[in-house]
């Protein structure tokens, strides 16, 4: 066994690489935001090249955390961290996995008849980054209030989604020569709303760390979920 010294140390490290992956997370989410509003099939293939760089960190961190468990003998309250890293860092890479998504629609929509947009596309794709963004805060200070707001704002998102799905409805029926368009966003829409359901599930693990019990929104909003959605 090391030192403990050495220990937190490691943990440290783990914690920051979490954190700079949650920031990875991030930019490739404002790239893809661009990319969406451009219609920017270059920025698209980069954004699922870099795909490969999130993986790896998952990767990477995975490897320590199983590591350090095997090497020391982690007390609770650590091995409560570790295990919530490992989940955080699931997450964090789903959701870099839907900006490669939204990137291979993007690709196939700039090669179509430009058509409008779901209005509240943007206003969601903005919160939901947000969150994202907060969720990185709140990791970095172990801000249980902000993580509060990050898992309140989910409500936002999936509002967001059904004015979106009720706008592409409309826009189908009106016009029927741009279903294949309105069928790429409806699935962007629903990649956006599982991003903010995937950055909700990051926000109760920082309580998990933090006091030892999940968010109770969140796990209320899990069961809720399984029962919609049955294995």
């Amino acid at each position: 066994m090391g030192t403990r010294k050495g220990y937190d140390l490691e943990l440290k490290e783990i914690n920051d690489r979490v954190e700079t992956m949650g920031k990875q997370v991030l930019l490739a989410i404002d790239r893809t935001i661009i990319a969406l509003e451009k219609m920017d099939v270059v920025a698209a293939n980069a954004i699922m090249k870099n795909d490969a760089l999130i993986d790896a960190m998952e990767t990477d961190i995975e490897e320590r955390c199983i590591q350090i468990v095997v090497k020391e003998q982690p007390i609770a309250s650590d091995w409560r961290r570790l295990a919530s890293y490992m989940r955080m860092i699931s997450d964090l890479e789903r959701i870099a996995d839907n900006c490669s998504d939204i990137a291979i629609y993007i690709k196939k929509l700039a090669s179509l008849k430009t058509v409008t947009p779901p209005a509240h596309l943007g206003e969601a794709f903005s919160s939901m980054r947000q969150m994202v963004a907060d969720m990185v805060e709140a990791f970095h200070n172990e801000d249980l209030q902000l993580a509060e707001k990050v898992v309140k704002a989910d409500d936002i998102i999936d509002e967001l989604f059904e004015k979106n799905v009720q706008e592409i409805r409309d826009a189908i029926k009106a016009d029927t020569d741009a279903i294949e368009q309105y069928l790429d966003y409806l699935f962007i829409d629903k990649y956006v709303e599982r991003m903010a359901d995937h950055v909700t599930a990051v926000a109760s693990w920082i309580s998990f760390i933090t006091k030892g019990e999940l968010n109770i929104m969140f796990t209320d909003r899990y069961a809720k979920e399984s029962e919609d959605h049955p294995q």
